[in-house]
């Protein structure tokens, strides 16, 4: 069957008041058809909601990025040609009118394209992504002045530097900041961390910036910038690649005039405490089945060398004068791992405070956060003192930097992995992969408090396997993407719920 498939599916008992609205839907499926065939698009599904799948059936479709302009979802994802050849694939979907536009084919390499970053400002929409040519990772990047309908040239962000390990992406307003991390040249054994910046909607970009300038490995940037691209803050985790078993700690930098300058790189982990110190052990709430410690604050303690700081993240609040910088600390020797946040009140100036946000027995990893007026709210994923299987926890850190209580969301007997979080007009959703019967998405909904919620599992009746969810809001709907393996591929689904 080619062109668009459309399914209705009926999860409710029949009804004869249901009659017109069926008859309707039925109009509704042969008018879907008849565009998806015109514009040679992917699947459209009705059940309670409206749902899309991204990517071409005869290809494996994976690593999706989002964003969203009023109405309009940006889409863009990696579409696996053969085992040499990937591409960037885009697609804009109108919200407003359940219209989507052709593919399109953003990369046209013949070689590996991965890792994108998706952003957008006014009518700009802009693409960055690594692009392995003649052996060598490159950064590139493409944008379209028109909502994403035509895109110019391509421009190698990277050429004054060598092989890119990932990067990052910021726009705002005229604003476009770029962050990777590369071998500073094709002989260079340590990597640096390494920023552009266009102030012209993308149309130049100046001269290449080395903000690590280190003997060690610096690996993985992230950049969160404030409401009109004039505040710049930066994290990135550093290796010492002189042990066999490096120390890394994670390092913050920071610009307050739209990337003339920048302060001298700090490590900001280095308030961890030894294992050692963590004492309480008080009980989770009542929705946990496990026992962990409440989170302490501890100020500038000096840190032992059995810690290992990965997984850097960064946030700040719309004026940007509160920065938190969220971490994963693997405690060598023990085989624990813990979630850690420091706060600045300063505009990154001095970062007093650190929390062990999870606190437990066992292994916390991959942290996601997001902010909410003056409050952090960060899932996890966590063994408590069960090592064979995760649960995804969540707990909110307010204004006054006072962590409440921790919430075990999935609680069940099953691992319960990579969490994604929104938080929008007082309510909480969290999307995992669980994998009670098989591996699939749940999506968690409840107040700001996180206190009460419910659960629905998101999976079409068709996926094998479903990973990797992803959430972000439109106007008025929330909608949630994860990667899913049918008829021996994998695709992208895009579900309103």
């Amino acid at each position: 069957m080619c062109g668009a498939k459309l399914i209705l599916f009926i999860g409710r008992h029949f009804h004869i008041r249901d009659f017109v609205k069926i008859l309707i839907f039925a109009m509704l499926m042969i008018f879907v058809y008849i565009i998806g065939a015109i514009l040679d698009t992917e699947s459209f599904a009705i059940e309670d909601s409206s749902s899309v799948v991204l990517g071409n059936e005869t290809m494996d479709s994976i690593n999706p990025q989002f964003s969203v302009s009023e109405d309009r979802i940006y889409a863009s994802w990696i579409s696996n040609i053969n085992s040499q050849n990937s591409e960037v694939i885009f697609k804009k979907i109108d919200n407003a009118v359940k219209s989507f536009t052709n593919t399109k084919d953003i990369s046209k390499t013949p070689g590996i394209s991965n890792i994108i970053k998706l952003r957008h400002s006014k009518n700009n929409v802009y693409i960055t992504w690594e692009d392995k040519q003649a052996d060598q990772w490159k950064l590139l990047f493409r944008k379209s002045q028109d909502h994403g309908e035509k895109f110019g040239n391509v421009t190698n962000l990277s050429k004054a530097t060598g092989n890119v390990h990932l990067h990052d992406l910021s726009a705002e307003g005229k604003n476009l900041f770029v962050v990777w991390a590369a071998n500073e040249n094709t002989t260079s054994k340590n990597k640096e961390v390494f920023f552009r910046k266009s102030l012209n909607y993308g149309d130049s970009f100046s001269d290449t910036v080395n903000l690590s300038n280190s003997n060690d490995d610096s690996l993985d940037p992230h950049m969160i910038i404030n409401r009109d691209g004039s505040m710049i803050y930066i994290v990135w985790t550093e290796c010492d690649i002189r042990h066999d078993d490096p120390i890394c700690r994670i390092v913050f930098t920071r610009s307050l005039d739209q990337g003339n300058t920048f302060t001298i790189p700090k490590r900001v982990s280095d308030t961890v405490p030894s294992p050692k110190r963590i004492t309480s052990y008080p009980t989770l709430d009542s929705e946990s089945k496990s026992n962990a410690s409440r989170p302490h604050i501890f100020n500038n303690a000096t840190v032992q060398e059995e810690n290992y700081s990965i997984n850097p993240s960064i946030f700040a609040t719309i004026d940007g004068k509160k920065v938190y910088v969220l971490w994963e600390e693997d405690l060598f020797g023990t085989g624990r791992s813990e979630i850690f946040l420091t706060v600045s009140n300063d505009y990154g100036k001095s970062f007093n405070s650190t929390i062990n946000v999870s606190n437990t027995s066992g292994i916390s990893r991959l942290a996601q956060g997001e902010i909410e007026g003056q409050d952090l709210y960060v899932v996890w994923s966590d063994t408590l003192e069960d090592n064979n299987k995760f649960d995804v926890m969540l707990r909110k850190i307010d204004a006054n930097n006072i962590p409440a209580k921790v919430i075990n969301l999935s609680n069940n007997a099953a691992n319960s992995v990579s969490p994604i979080l929104l938080v929008r007009n007082n309510t909480i959703f969290v999307a995992w992969t669980d994998e009670a019967n098989k591996s699939s998405i749940i999506l968690w909904k409840g107040d700001n408090s996180g206190s009460s919620g419910i659960k629905k599992e998101m999976d079409s009746r068709y996926a094998e396997l479903s990973s990797s969810p992803l959430i972000f809001d439109t106007k008025d709907k929330v909608w949630i993407s994860w990667t899913e393996y049918y008829n021996n591929k994998h695709r992208i689904a895009l579900i309103d719920p």
